[in-house]
C-alpha cells in the first residue's frame, strides 16, 4: 500500500481512507449533487447553479455558420492531490494509467459529433479549421499543428480544493504557479477531434509557442471566420478521475479519495461573422458574442485579505458520477473501465451540452 508523506503525520491509504494519526479516518467522498433528469425537462435551474454566462451586445445574432476553432477535451495526468496547508503538505500518488488514447479518443470524436447534432438541429452549419486555414490572419503566427493526445503543461489548482479552483481554466502554466502553493504547473493529455486539430503559435520568435485553447483563441480568427463568411465557436472540457476531501484538524490533515468521472466545462465562446475587440484593461471587451464558463459555489472569507474582498471564489461546478468506471489499484495506478467509461462520460457531458443549447437558444434571457 502506498505511503503518504507530510509534516503533520504519516496518513496510509486504506480502502479509500487515509488514516492520519489518532485523527482517525475520513469516509470516500461523494459525487457533487447534480440533477440529470430535471435538465433533461428544464435546464433552467441548472444552468443558473453550474454556469456564468456572457452576452455581449446582441450575443451570436442570426448567424447560421460557424468555424469551430477549437473542440478539446484535456484529461488530467497528475492525479496526486498534493496540498499545501498551514506549512503541511500532503498527497496520495496516484496518476492516469497510460494507453488510454483510443478510449479517450472515441469519447472525444462521440462528444462532438453530439455538438454539431446539436446545432444542425437549431438550422446552424458548422465547418472545421480547414475553412480558414489558407486564410492570412489564421497563418500568421502558426507554428505547428498538434496530433490529437498531445501532452502539454496548463496551470491548475489541487484536485478537489474548493479555493483552489480560481485559476483561470484553461491557461498555459504562468505566473499563478507562483502564487499560491497549491497552484502547479500540471500535465494533461488533450485530445481533439480530426475536424478541429489544435494548433500550436508563436507570438515570440521560431523558439517560443503556445497551444491555441478554447478560451484564448487568437481575436484574428474572428476575422478569418468573418471571411469564410461564418462565425466563431471554441469549445473546451477538463476531466479529473479522482476526488478528494479533506479536513484539516489541528495537528494533522485528514485527506479520502474515490476514483470517479468527473468532468467541467473549460469555456464555450461563440462569436458572430465581424465581432470586435477593442483594447482595454476592463473585462472582455467585445462587442457581440457569447462567452459561458464553469460557476463558482459562492464566497468564503479565508484570511484578512480575502475578507477585505468580499472574500475569495470557491468550488467551480463538475458533473461527477462515481458508478465504477474508473479504478484505482494499490500502485496507486487509476484506469478507466474500457466498457464502462463512454456510457459514463456520456451520461456526464451530455447534459452540459444541454446546458449551452439552452442558454445558446435563449440568450436574450441572459443579457
Amino acid at each position: 500500500m502506498p505511503l503518504h508523506l507530510f509534516s503533520k503525520s504519516i496518513p496510509v491509504t486504506l480502502a479509500g481512507l487515509l488514516l492520519v494519526g489518532c485523527a482517525g479516518t475520513m469516509p470516500p467522498p461523494k459525487p457533487e449533487a447534480f440533477n440529470f433528469e430535471q435538465v433533461a425537462k428544464d435546464p433552467v435551474a441548472e444552468v443558473k447553479q453550474n454556469l456564468k454566462i456572457e452576452v455581449f451586445g446582441d450575443g451570436t445574432k442570426a448567424t447560421k455558420k460557424f468555424v469551430i476553432g477549437a473542440f478539446q477535451v484535456r484529461f488530467r495526468n497528475d492525479l496526486t492531490g498534493a496540498y499545501h496547508s498551514d506549512g503541511a503538505h500532503i498527497s496520495n500518488p496516484f496518476y492516469l494509467s497510460r494507453g488510454n488514447s483510443a478510449l479517450f479518443q472515441k469519447v472525444t470524436d462521440d462528444l462532438y459529433k453530439k455538438f454539431v447534432a446539436e446545432l444542425k438541429q437549431r438550422g446552424i452549419q458548422t465547418v472545421g479549421l480547414s475553412a480558414i486555414k489558407q486564410q492570412p490572419e489564421f497563418q500568421k503566427y502558426l507554428k505547428q499543428e498538434k496530433s490529437s493526445g498531445f501532452t502539454e503543461k496548463f496551470t491548475a489548482g489541487a484536485i478537489s480544493c474548493d479555493l483552489c479552483d480560481d485559476v483561470p481554466p484553461g491557461d498555459i502554466a504562468g505566473i499563478m504557479t507562483a502564487l499560491s502553493p497549491n497552484v502547479s504547473a500540471t500535465e494533461y493529455d488533450v485530445f481533439t477531434p480530426s475536424e478541429v486539430p489544435a494548433v500550436e503559435y508563436s507570438l515570440m520568435g521560431p523558439n517560443f509557442g503556445s497551444v491555441v485553447l478554447p478560451r484564448v483563441a487568437p481575436i484574428s480568427w474572428i476575422d478569418a471566420s468573418a471571411k469564410a463568411g461564418a462565425g466563431l465557436i471554441n469549445v473546451g472540457f477538463e476531466v479529473e478521475l479522482m476526488k478528494f476531501d479533506r479536513e484539516d484538524r489541528g495537528s494533522s490533515i485528514a485527506m479520502s479519495h474515490a476514483p470517479m468521472l468527473r468532468t467541467k466545462l473549460i469555456a464555450f465562446n461563440a462569436f458572430p461573422a465581424g465581432a470586435k475587440f477593442s483594447f482595454n484593461l476592463w473585462g472582455r471587451p467585445i462587442d457581440d458574442g457569447l462567452v459561458i464558463s464553469p460557476k463558482y459555489r459562492g464566497k468564503k472569507h479565508t484570511n484578512l485579505f480575502a475578507a477585505a474582498l468580499n472574500g475569495a471564489a470557491f468550488g467551480k461546478q463538475w458533473v461527477e458520477i462515481d458508478d465504477g468506471s474508473v479504478t484505482a489499484d494499490a500502485s496507486g495506478t487509476v484506469t478507466p473501465v474500457a466498457n464502462k467509461f463512454p456510457a459514463s462520460f456520456k451520461k456526464s457531458t451530455d447534459p452540459q451540452i444541454q446546458m449551452m443549447m439552452y442558454v445558446f437558444d435563449h440568450q436574450a434571457n441572459y443579457k
